[in-house]
């Protein structure tokens, strides 16, 4: 077991990749606590993965849900040294000029500013000279920009230039902060809304929680403001 000991907080971990990046740090020795928001997400999780995983509910785009999230995490786990921001979402394709504002903000605030407000809490309860990781979820959109996707692209991209900007800050200090972007993710629900599509080029969930695990690994450890492509055969 490669992170045996260690401690993970997982945003959106009860969601389709979420479960499974917390069922493979299990797997890897880790402590595990996941984050939710709705009450349907938590009665849908199977009965093994409520039993083994620490189950929190949580805002993470509030200020005050965040300072709870970790002080109930770090109460339940003891400690927490690793940081997966999973939480984001995307609205329908629509070209600039017809962004709605509501869409634009949702996006920012979904996909940036959880991911800022959760790395920030994180690295202020950690403290540096200490073992530290933190991987947020990126998008391919990022390295291929497409129309009609302005909001999520672009909330996505400051997600990558946060990342850049956390490597250069945390040199030296044992923590790491990097960034994952993959493209269509093979779940059930991509694969039921878009059945004409080829699903065997897109990337597993399982395949996004090894590089997970090896980013987080002593192997990884060198790896620090990337975002590294996971685009499969798309």
């Amino acid at each position: 077991m490669k992170l045996e000991g260690k401690t993970v907080l997982i945003t959106g971990g009860t969601g389709a990749l979420g479960q499974v990046v917390a069922e493979t740090f299990l797997a890897e020795g880790c402590r595990v606590a996941a984050s939710y928001l709705f009450e349907d997400e938590k009665k849908r999780l199977p009965e093994n993965f409520v039993r083994n995983i620490e189950i929190i509910r949580a805002d993470v785009t509030d200020d005050e849900d965040v300072a709870a999230l970790f002080q109930t995490g770090m109460k339940k786990l003891g400690s927490i040294n690793i940081l997966i921001n999973i939480v984001g979402g995307f609205v329908p394709r629509a070209d600039l000029k017809d962004v709605k504002t509501k869409d634009w903000d949702a996006m920012m605030n979904i996909n940036l500013r959880s991911a800022f407000l959760c790395s920030r809490e994180f690295l202020q309860r950690l403290g540096k000279g200490t073992y530290g990781r933190i991987i947020s979820m990126a998008a391919m959109t990022v390295f291929r920009p497409s129309a009609g996707r302005a909001p999520y692209a672009v909330s996505k991209a400051g997600v990558v230039m946060m990342t850049q900007i956390l490597g250069e800050e945390l040199k030296g200090t044992g923590i790491t902060a990097n960034a994952i972007a993959p493209s269509i993710l093979r779940t059930d629900a991509n694969v039921a809304s878009m059945p004409e599509e080829d699903s065997a080029k897109w990337v597993g969930t399982d395949e996004v929680a090894r590089l997970m695990v090896h980013l987080c690994s002593d192997e990884g450890k060198s790896i620090n403001g990337s975002c590294i492509p996971l685009f499969g055969g798309v």
